[in-house]
């Protein structure tokens, strides 16, 4: 086309055209101002109010959950350790905005965004079923938790559950619901260090247990992040740190789980066979103080949260307080020795088998006549043992068991400890001061006499208990004379012998000392002869004791309840097991022969 051609057709272009197009251009002139404008305005001006409202829709702030420390025995074996698990939630507030939206689209006069409404709607409905499905909820439960809470922004749906199985909800894909990130508390040991260790509830405190009483310590510190997440509530970014999370600490136990699980196998078989009320061990290094096994009956495993029952969690051994019986007539002895009001040479008269002491009467079995200290023990003469003690002034006994740590806390590091009941000395009478001879009108825990004990372990110095795994030396405290500690530990091996009340407690290749207590309950201002508490503790080996063995019995449900009959067997399997477990020498065999027996050999 000719240069004249084009001016020609140009000429003929209508002016109201060129008006249009003008006008067009400004229009769309205008139009870009004005978004160039509105650009600028939101820029400068609604900034923050656009990032706000952004990050209602994106970003959130995320709670770190810390990791709880581990509790371990003295090995460094975990007793209780958190393992990763996953807790799903739903925000209603979000559910029910998107599900509204859903419903609007569904009802468009357009017919294309209608369908589409009418599919999301429908999926939505089955993902909601299988949801309800997978929470074991009847029908209607799901929308009625939803209605309910329909202004709440966070509801739990699922706690604790495998990440597995959070992911399978979360695929669904319905509004509002998410997951996020836990720690479950799992206890290798179950029931058989249950006592001990305790528990902790669903928000991952200690309830119960070491758990509860150094939960501060194992819990550490939650940390908070904000985070950049999608509409199905999906991380998209981290974006920032808030605050740090804390690991919580570890916890180191004087605990042996081997031991331990020995003596809980060993204590539940006796406490099911003798249909007794209720049992508890202890075992404790006598050098160091330190807890080897605290064993309990009737247990409860707390990795089954929805079985437990609350009767069940009583750590008998440091709560509950008992009258003694027998076990305390080696400190009677000491006491008297102590007070010097009797030599370990002396020998006491029974005779005729019985004391009177106004309305109350104090029998043995049979008249022993004249008994040696060994003998008193060794035969558990209640008549005895209430004429050594009434040798004594009443200040100067209970100032001995107070010192052993009679009506004082063990202060082990297990929670709960009772402190026992020993009433002062100027409110005893004499029916008073004979009965505290043989262990009746005082009561104790079977930790705190395991703990009396290792005064005949140490010649003569008391070592606390301890429940955490010592690194330092263990300072005990003196509270008799070594010669009169050796002379009652003698006295002791006595009891486990042939013919005495504990020879069922000798242990093949080791000298034991030790001593039987059989003690009738007293219930309703009445001692019932029917109810009784049966007990056996003793020391291994006895040339230089290296372990403390506690053992006792409630309301055993047999012919003949007695510490030596029922309980004195139980120490031995006990004590036995531990000194293996220990790789500790016999001292009752010749050369040789002992190294044979410590290998297995005949």
């Amino acid at each position: 086309m000719t240069r004249r051609t084009r001016t020609k057709q140009s000429a003929l272009i209508s002016p109201v055209y060129r008006g249009r197009r003008l006008a067009l251009l400004l229009l769309l002139l205008a139009g870009i101002v004005v978004m160039l404008l509105r650009a600028g305005y939101l820029e400068i001006f609604q900034q923050q109010w656009l990032q706000a409202q952004a990050d209602k829709r994106q970003l959130r702030t995320m709670t770190i959950p810390p990791y709880r420390g581990m509790i371990t025995d003295r090995n460094d074996e975990a007793l209780a350790i958190s393992s990763p698990v996953e807790s799903v939630w739903v925000d209603p507030t979000k559910f029910f905005m998107e599900r509204n939206l859903i419903r609007e689209a569904a009802a468009d006069p357009d017919e294309n965004i209608a369908v589409k409404g009418r599919n999301q709607l429908d999926e939505l409905d089955v993902n909601l079923l299988k949801l309800r499905k997978t929470l074991g909820m009847k029908k209607g439960g799901l929308t009625r938790l939803l209605s309910q809470n329909s202004t709440k922004q966070f509801v739990y749906l699922l706690r604790q559950v495998s990440p597995e199985k959070a992911k399978s909800i979360t695929d669904l894909k319905i509004p509002g619901v998410g997951s996020q990130n836990e720690y479950r508390r799992f206890y290798p040991m179950a029931e058989a260090i249950s006592h001990v260790i305790g528990f902790t509830n669903i928000e991952d405190a200690g309830v119960e247990g070491i758990e509860r009483s150094m939960n501060e310590r194992l819990a550490g510190q939650q940390g908070k992040k904000k985070v950049i997440q999608d509409g199905a509530s999906r991380l998209i970014e981290d974006v920032e740190q808030v605050e740090r999370m804390i690991p919580g600490q570890n916890v180191s136990l004087s605990i042996d789980r081997r031991i331990q699980y020995q003596a809980y196998k060993i204590l539940k078989e006796q406490v099911h066979q003798l249909s007794a009320k209720a049992g508890a061990v202890v075992v404790m290094d006598s050098r160091t103080g330190e807890i080897l096994a605290l064993a309990n009956m009737p247990g409860f495993n707390p990795n089954a949260r929805n079985k437990l029952k609350a009767e069940n969690y009583r750590n008998r051994a440091v709560m509950d307080a008992f009258e003694p019986g027998s076990t305390i007539k080696p400190l009677t002895i000491a006491a008297a020795l102590e007070a010097r009001v009797i030599g370990p040479d002396v020998s006491i008269n029974t005779s005729p088998g019985y004391l009177e002491l106004g309305k109350t009467k104090v029998q043995d079995p049979r008249d022993y006549g004249d008994l040696t200290l060994d003998l008193v023990l060794a035969k558990s003469s209640n008549v005895g043992a209430s004429k050594v003690a009434l040798l004594m002034e009443p200040k100067e006994h209970w100032k001995f068991l107070n010192r052993a740590g009679f009506g004082l806390r063990p202060g082990s590091g297990a929670p709960t400890e009772t402190v026992g009941g020993l009433s002062y000395y100027e409110d005893w009478g004499k029916v008073d001061r004979a009965s505290h001879g043989y262990g009746y009108g005082l009561s104790v825990s079977l930790l705190q006499i395991a703990q009396a004990y290792t005064v005949f372990a140490n010649e003569g110095i008391l070592v606390p208990a301890r429940l955490l795994k010592q690194t330092e030396e263990t300072v005990g405290r003196r509270i008799m004379k070594p010669e009169n500690a050796k002379a009652v530990l003698r006295m002791m091996t006595a009891v486990v012998r042939e013919g005495a009340t504990g020879k069922l407690a000798m242990i093949d290749g080791y000298k034991v000392a030790g001593k039987t207590g059989t003690a009738f309950k007293y219930i309703n201002k009445k001692y019932r002869r029917d109810r009784r508490v049966v007990s056996f503790i003793g020391l291994a080996p006895a040339s230089d004791p290296r372990l403390v063995v506690a053992v006792m019995l409630d309301e055993p449900r047999v012919e003949r309840a007695t510490g030596g009959r029922l309980v004195a067997p139980m120490f031995s399997k006990i004590m036995s097991s531990s000194l293996r477990v220990l790789d500790i020498p016999p001292d009752d065999l010749p050369g040789k022969q002992a190294v044979a027996k410590l290998k297995g050999g005949s």
